[in-house]
């Protein structure tokens, strides 16, 4: 049989293999157990993966889209490094598109709606106790998208990618434990959910804004203190928080 051609090789790669790949090297990448700046030897993450190296280059090309990895060469990758231009980005991006999103969605929530975020709210409250985590960080993403939801699929795709990109800066660089986080922000969250249950779309737009504002500063302030978040203090002040 003639050998194919690797690109053709990688249009065949099996489906599941490629979201296998990628799921646990995104997951890895946002974990800190690959680091930013990482080399990415294929060789090696194939053989951890038990998978060939079509999928596995086909899951790096996602991961280089979605931005979490770095392509130097045709075999060469690295994990994205962290920066500060870019932490600051980041945070004015989702601060300006999570507060325009949730203003969109609260007219369009159901009485279901609501009742899931009250549930997710309480789940929050509930994972904290327990100091993991991961059981934490869940139903803590899970209550940013459910606020999002009916602002339409684009603008949840790019927010979830925006949140994924945040988290991973905070578990870098925020030493708090979810206990912690969660006493720190639970008003926060509580404040916004009371604003979307009483259909005040603005005043949950403001309220998220200053939220993320908050994660913001915070997340900055311990990558690196002395930088001066400008993107993020404009995207606060274009939001009317002050």
């Amino acid at each position: 049989m003639t050998a194919q051609p690797a690109e053709v090789a990688d249009k065949l790669a099996h489906p599941d293999e490629v979201s296998r790949a990628h799921h646990a090297l995104r997951g890895a990448i946002m974990r800190g157990e690959l680091r930013a700046g990482d080399p990415l030897s294929q060789v090696e993450l194939a053989r951890q993966l038990g998978v060939s190296r079509g999928p596995l280059r086909e899951a790096l090309r996602i991961l280089q889209r979605e931005g979490f990895v770095q392509q130097e060469s045709q075999h060469r990758a690295r994990v994205a490094k962290f920066s500060d231009e870019d932490l600051d980005e980041l945070y004015a991006m989702r601060i300006s598109l999570e507060a325009l999103a949730v203003e969109i969605a609260v007219p369009r929530m159901s009485e279901a709606h609501l009742h899931r975020i009250d549930e997710l709210l309480q789940e929050m409250e509930d994972t904290a106790r327990t100091g993991d985590v991961e059981k934490w960080r869940c139903p803590h993403e899970q209550f940013h998208r459910a606020l999002v939801h009916p602002s339409g699929p684009r603008m949840e795709r790019e927010l979830a990618l925006l949140s994924d990109h945040a988290t991973r800066y905070r578990l870098a660089f925020v030493s708090w434990n979810p206990l912690e986080w969660q006493a720190s922000t639970s008003e926060q969250h509580r404040t916004i959910a009371e604003a979307v249950k009483t259909r005040d779309a603005s005043g949950a737009a403001k309220a998220l804004a200053a939220h993320l504002g908050r994660t913001a500063l915070v997340v900055l302030s311990m990558a690196s203190p002395t930088y001066e978040p400008v993107r993020v203090r404009r995207a606060l002040a274009a939001a009317s928080v002050r």
